[in-house]
This record gives C-alpha cells, sequence and structure tokens, in this order.
C-alpha cells in the first residue's frame, strides 16, 4: 500500500472480484510474471463475489493501521471508452463508447459514487452538513465481509489488512437492506483525554449489532487523539477492532469496530465512547450504530 493510500482520514479503496463468469481470462494469462503459481495462475479474474482481486493492494501501513477501509469489484468493470482511444481495454464491449476495464483505478469511483449516496441520504434525514467521518463510519459499517475464495482464506475476519472493513453495501450502510433501526450521531460531542459519552439503545428483536466509530484524527503520521470503542450486552465487554474476549483496546486505527452477534430481544446495549488520549485539542466523532 503506497501513499496516498495510507493516509489516516481518507477512505482508501481495494478491488474484490466482479461477478462476470463469462469472462475466462486468469490472473496468470493477464499476468504471468507476477502469478506465476495455483491457485492465482489458473483463478478466473472475475467469477467470485467473495474474492480478493489478486492485484489489490494489501496493508498494513508503516504504523500498522489497517488499510485499505474498504473493496469494491475491480474486475471487467464496464467503463467509458474515448473515441479518440485506440485502447481496448480489457475488452471492447458490442457498443465501442465503452470498455471492460479492471483495477483498484475502476474500484475507487464506485465507492464516490456510493459515498455520494450516502451523503445525499445524511442529507435527507436532516444531517444538512455531515461530516467526512460521519460519511466514512456509514460506508464502513454497511460493508460485507467476504468470505475470500481459497483455503485458507485471503480475506480473514473484519478488519484485515486485505480487504479492510469488507466489500461496499449502500443499501446496508443507510439501512435500507434492514427492517431494523438505524442510528448514527454526527460529530455532536468532542472529547478530551479521560473523557466519555455514552449512548444506551434497546434491541427491537434478536440481531447482530455492529457499531462503528470513525474519527478524523489531526494530521501526523501517527495516531494523534486515540479514542476506544466499547460495547456492552449481554453481560460481556467488547472493544472496537479486537477479538471477542480480549481485553485489550486498538492503538493504531482512528476507525474502529465491534459486531456483537445474537443480541436477545428487548436487551439493554451499552454503547462508550472513550478518550484514552487527545493531544492537540478535543476530538469529535461519528457513531453507526445498526441492527442486522
Amino acid at each position: 500500500m503506497t501513499p496516498p493510500g495510507t493516509a489516516k482520514n481518507c477512505i482508501t479503496i481495494g478491488a474484490s472480484e466482479n461477478r462476470r463468469g463469462t469472462f475466462k481470462l486468469t490472473y496468470g494469462s493477464g499476468w504471468p510474471s507476477d502469478f506465476p503459481a495455483v491457485p492465482l495462475k489458473n483463478d478466473r479474474v472475475a467469477n467470485n463475489a467473495d474474492g480478493m482481486a489478486a492485484f489489490s493492494s494489501r496493508g498494513p501501513t508503516r504504523d500498522q493501521r489497517f488499510k485499505p477501509d474498504v473493496v469494491a469489484p475491480g474486475t471487467f468493470i464496464l467503463s467509458a471508452r474515448s473515441r479518440d482511444t485506440s485502447s481496448g481495454g480489457w475488452e471492447v464491449s458490442a457498443d465501442p463508447l465503452y470498455m471492460f476495464e479492471g483495477g483498484t483505478s475502476m474500484a475507487t469511483p464506485l465507492v464516490a459514487g456510493s459515498a455520494a449516496l450516502i451523503r445525499e441520504f445524511l442529507q435527507k434525514q436532516g444531517v444538512a452538513h455531515p461530516s467526512a467521518a460521519l460519511v466514512k463510519a456509514l460506508l464502513i459499517n454497511g460493508a460485507h465481509d467476504m468470505t475470500g475464495q481459497y483455503v485458507p482464506s485471503e480475506t480473514g475476519p473484519t478488519p484485515n489488512i486485505n480487504e479492510g472493513f469488507g466489500r461496499v453495501d449502500v443499501a446496508a450502510s443507510i439501512g435500507a437492506a434492514d427492517t431494523r433501526k438505524l442510528t448514527f450521531f454526527d460529530e455532536g460531542a468532542a472529547l478530551t483525554t479521560g473523557g466519555s459519552h455514552t449512548e444506551t439503545i434497546t434491541v427491537a428483536a434478536q440481531s447482530t449489532l455492529k457499531v462503528t466509530l470513525v474519527w478524523t484524527d489531526p494530521a501526523g503520521e501517527t495516531l494523534q487523539n486515540d479514542l476506544d470503542l466499547i460495547v456492552r450486552a449481554n453481560g460481556v465487554e467488547r472493544h472496537g477492532n479486537v477479538a471477542a474476549g480480549s481485553a485489550a483496546f486498538d492503538r493504531n486505527n482512528n476507525v474502529e469496530q465491534v459486531v456483537f452477534e445474537t443480541v436477545p430481544a428487548g436487551a439493554t446495549v451499552t454503547i462508550i465512547v472513550k478518550a484514552f488520549r487527545t493531544t492537540l485539542h478535543a476530538q469529535p466523532y461519528a457513531l453507526v450504530i445498526r441492527e442486522i
């Protein structure tokens, strides 16, 4: 992963495979020197939507942050083709004004459009000027954890340095894919060292609860202001980005997430955002809570 994709506050995009099974191109035939061995050599590049594109850059960053943040399809994407170009991309379509292309340069504009739709959704919800942190939090909260396509999996449990927090799913991000509750908070509170803010919700039906915290960190190579996400349910406490049962906290990332499975109907869930350290100023944040 190279700059500027390593930047803390940007949304960094990786590429997943598209679902266009009629295309026979394999990684080995397209890039023989990069993918000389199985399983990549013989794998088709666009036949598994839950698989990573083999050419997609992986993290972590030098200071051990998760990157990319999310992924989107980046193989055999139908794209505009200039009348003045002689390039056929990966393949020219039946309409010569379009061609199929690939790369994270294809995945990234798909996510840019997704972010615009999320911003439009927020404005329709009465948030006239949504923060960058809230758009990023909603985008990440709705992402789908991909299973991968190889054994062992090339993705792993989210978050990870391959798919980040998963493949973008706009319907899930805005709650349209679920009939249950979506709650969000946009930089309404700012915390200094030792300060905290607590939200309490009651789960309407047995659910998986997905909570995502994002803050725009001050400039600096490493984390300047460090917030912690703490979720308590069923008598259990979980911390952002660490394994269930761990008492550790993430000290590297300014995106934290807890996925709490099988929260019973009627359960009270406590969500705490706590400032472990702020170095320059009080830190505002965005918080998204979704019942799945």
